[in-house]
């Protein structure tokens, strides 16, 4: 997990890697990044950045799944 989060940093900008910090280390719910971030929504019913959230989660999926399996990563 410790050689994920490295290659995480170097792979990912400031921002993105501090979000990432806060949904998968800190264990942040998206309701909290969201107002951490300041993300409002405009839509009725739906919480504030649930969409860039849902979309950023999905970009660190990817990078993960590709980290693994470039730098042959056995978790």
């Amino acid at each position: 997990v410790q050689q994920i989060d490295t290659h995480l940093r170097e792979q990912l900008s400031e921002k993105h890697y501090e979000i990432y910090n806060m949904l998968f280390v800190e264990n942040m719910s998206e309701d909290e990044v969201a107002k951490k971030l300041g993300y409002k929504t405009s839509e009725k019913g739906r919480t504030a950045g649930y969409k860039q959230l849902k979309n950023m989660r999905k970009f660190f999926k990817e990078k993960v799944l590709k980290i693994i399996k470039d730098k042959d990563i056995i978790i």
